[in-house]
């Protein structure tokens, strides 16, 4: 924008992100989230989040498979998916607000490491087109709306 003539009105942010079961690196994740949130806001230009779609990872570090999910784990990520479209609303002033895309609609098909994150519960319905507790999570953090 410096040359006077490109004009910028807006910014994006990719989120391919994972739920930690670790509760300082998940601490760590929600607080990096909303400085993100902070300087975006800044800059004064709309503020879009795409391609935001969530796997799990474990205790131990591991990607957790669709199939081994456990309904706390589901849960989980039902709270995270609220927590991160409720502080986009919260922080990004309405002015700014350039929406929200949901990446996966349903979880990935395959084992892990196949095609777009294969296997993993990425989506907000499962394989079959069914509601998952992170569509609710979602939902409710579109309250704030």
């Amino acid at each position: 924008e410096s040359d006077g003539v490109t004009r910028i009105d807006g910014i994006g942010t990719q989120m391919h992100i994972s739920y930690y079961e670790n509760p300082s690196i998940q601490k760590s994740k929600e607080d990096h989230y909303v400085q993100m949130l902070q300087l975006m806001s800044n800059t004064g230009k709309l503020v879009k989040i795409s391609e935001l779609d969530m796997g799990y990872v474990d205790m131990s570090g591991n990607t957790v498979a669709t199939a081994d999910m456990t309904d706390k784990q589901h849960r989980n990520m039902a709270d995270y998916y609220e927590f991160i479209v409720r502080k986009y609303f919260e922080i990004i002033p309405f002015a700014q607000q350039d929406g929200i895309t949901q990446w996966c609609m349903q979880d990935a098909p395959g084992e892990l490491g196949t095609g777009w994150r294969g296997g993993a519960p990425v989506g907000l319905w499962d394989i079959s087109f069914n509601r998952k507790y992170a569509y609710a999570g979602f939902a409710e953090g579109l309250k704030w709306l």
